[in-house]
């Protein structure tokens, strides 16, 4: 995938598109699809992902209601368990993403996914 290191659009404000993606996650729907395609936006589309209408017509392509899935973004539930997901990550230290924690131990981007695939299998 083509990617600018620059977008035009960042740093965006990633709160609404976040609990998009929480929501979707919270209802059972492909929330990684949403999350990529929100990504793909921002990092090599040039759209602005903080901007409702731009988050609406992505939530559209991946063939979720965006009606019920902004309702749902909005609510207080919503909101608290993106804030909840938020302080895990404090917790454990997480710092950037793609992270991964396995017994305390923080495997950061995906250069480290081999390390990650070692870690798992020591601990299997």
């Amino acid at each position: 995938m083509p990617l600018n290191l620059q977008p035009k659009f960042f740093p965006a404000n990633e709160n609404l598109g976040a609990c998009l993606v929480t929501a979707a996650r919270d209802a059972g729907q492909d929330a990684m699809a949403l999350a990529h395609a929100i990504l793909r936006a921002l990092w090599a589309e040039e759209r602005n992902t903080g901007d409702p209408d731009t988050l609406r017509a992505i939530v559209s392509t991946c063939g979720l209601d965006a009606a019920t899935l902004f309702a749902a973004a909005e609510s207080d539930a919503t909101k608290a368990s993106y804030q909840a997901g938020t302080d895990r990550a404090l917790a454990a230290r997480v710092f950037g993403a793609p992270s991964y924690v396995v017994n305390g131990e923080i495997f950061w981007g995906q250069d480290r996914l081999g390390f990650l695939e070692r870690a798992l299998a020591e601990h299997a």
